[in-house]
């Protein structure tokens, strides 16, 4: 599983902004509207009218609109910063936001025809989607299950998930199938929150392909998605390309085939903020966020994701492939930080790029945690020195190397490496670029031998390095701290 190798990810996607809330009436204006109810649906209805009807009388809660942004440089809640310890349960954060509230004038999405009783509510979910984005209207999908085949939101769409909805995808998406796409501007979709507005598609009927992503944003510019989960895809849970100013947030992205999310370029202005990208297994490369464009005049500009978890991936927790991309590409500028990244099958967090001719620009992680990953807690491989600067600052590293030895046969902490796989080229650059600055690494189980090493088997050389150590506790073989191709040594200032 170590071994990479560098893998196409080719498709589209979009988002949406929040809605707000506004007090509902009394208990007693609402009771007639309620027997009404009864009086249609009866008490066997699972959605519908009498979910309806529920929704209405439930107590009322004040909305609070998650933040755009939040303080760059804080860890994740329930993570002690510097500690040598991470939450290992990517569970959400002890202090989670409030929930979600539909504004008192959403339009129901029963208002468009019957939905929620077990049958193809497709037709009815486009032509409401299509009405209430014409007239400036929210959507409110009320509580209840749902099934429907591909959805296009519209520009000025607005959509409200409540609590309790459950929307499934049909049987039978073919291989290039996407369930909510996205290719227009100013779309906002918003949830009670994430454990309880639920998208979610039949991986395990998708035993072939990599692309039936479940959120599918491309082409599209003012996107706000917020509170939702969207699962078991035969894809990504969230697909990213050609997109300007898109916000996602307090969402979950769970138990996908090939991604939790991939950013594919052509992307401006992006902010991933406390969402979960965990369980992706399936199809390569497998990896909580995969940040990966497809040629080189695609651009990843202002992306920045903050206090986000990838857990329990099969493949990485974060990776930054920029291969694809050369000199003539646009300057990278992505920052990450308060990220969680545990008990992912190979690195926590990797980059690589190109040979011989890479872009610019700054890959920056910060104020990280990687918890248990199954090979190196961080790495730069295959990471060729003319290319953007990786930088890894106060990252805390905890028992790495949780499946053995690396490819190389080391068990370093961290790591700047190329060569010793016949699955790469051997490049023609010395690798390097690659700094580790105030880097916490705590090992418990024995497994990690030394805290980093920087190593090129094919000969050209590593330059432009640093490790400036800050707590390191429990290296087998320390000190000295490392390894420059071979050589002891403690520190590259």
């Amino acid at each position: 599983m170590d071994a990479h190798v560098r893998f196409n990810n080719k498709r589209k996607l979009q988002a949406p902004d929040p809605a707000h809330l506004e007090p509902q009436n009394s208990l007693s204006f609402l009771a007639p509207f309620f027997l009404i109810a009864l009086a249609f649906c009866g008490w066997g209805c699972s959605s519908g009218t009498g979910a309806l009807a529920a929704r209405a009388l439930a107590t009322p809660t004040t909305s609070a609109a998650s933040p755009a942004t939040a303080s760059s440089g804080a860890a994740s809640p329930g993570a002690t910063s510097g500690s040598g310890t991470s939450s290992s349960t990517g569970s959400p954060s002890s202090t989670p936001p409030p929930p979600n509230t539909a504004p008192a004038n959403a339009v129901s999405l029963l208002h468009f025809g019957n939905a929620g009783f077990g049958g193809d509510d497709t037709h009815v979910f486009q032509t409401a989607l299509d009405f209430t984005a014409a007239n400036g209207q929210t959507l409110e999908i009320p509580a209840g299950g749902y099934n429907i085949n591909p959805i296009s939101f519209p520009a000025n769409s607005k959509v409200f998930v409540d609590s309790g909805v459950t929307v499934t995808a049909n049987s039978g998406y073919g291989t290039g199938a996407t369930m909510l796409n996205i290719s227009s501007s100013n779309v906002t979709i918003t949830g009670a929150s994430a454990a309880v507005s639920v998208f979610h598609m039949r991986k395990s009927e998708y035993t072939s392909g990599e692309q039936r992503h479940c959120l599918n944003i491309a082409n599209a510019s003012n996107v706000t998605v917020n509170g939702i989960s969207c699962n078991d895809s035969g894809g990504d849970g969230v697909y990213l390309r050609s997109a300007t100013n898109v916000t996602i947030q307090d969402s979950i992205f769970n138990n996908n085939r090939r991604q939790g999310s991939s950013i594919t370029g052509q992307v401006n202005h992006i902010l991933y903020l406390r969402d979960h990208f965990t369980n992706t297994s399936g199809t390569a490369p497998q990896s909580g966020i995969d940040i990966e464009p497809n040629q080189p005049a695609d651009f990843l500009l202002d992306v920045k994701i903050q206090d986000c978890y990838t857990d329990g991936n099969s493949g990485d927790g974060l990776m930054v492939s920029t291969w694809l991309m050369n000199s003539t590409s646009q300057p990278i500028s992505i920052t990450v930080s308060g990220h969680h990244s545990t008990g992912n099958a190979r690195y926590g967090y990797i980059g690589q790029n190109n040979d011989p001719s890479n872009a610019p620009g700054t890959i920056l992680i910060k104020d990280s945690f990687s918890d248990q990953s199954g090979s190196y807690g961080a790495a730069g491989y295959f990471y060729e020195a003319d290319g953007a600067a990786l930088i890894f600052q106060n990252l805390t590293v905890t028992n790495p190397h949780a499946r053995g030895p690396s490819v190389y046969g080391d068990n370093a902490a961290v790591g700047v490496v190329r060569g010793g796989n016949p699955q790469k080229p051997a490049g023609t650059l010395p690798i390097g670029n690659v700094q580790f600055i105030n880097v916490n690494i705590m090992i418990s189980d024995g497994k990690s031998d030394h805290y980093f090493n920087f190593l090129d088997d094919s000969g050209k050389g590593v330059t432009n390095v640093r490790f400036i150590p800050g707590a390191l506790s429990g290296a087998t073989q320390a000190p000295p701290n490392g390894l420059l191709n071979g050589v002891a040594t403690n520190e590259l200032p």
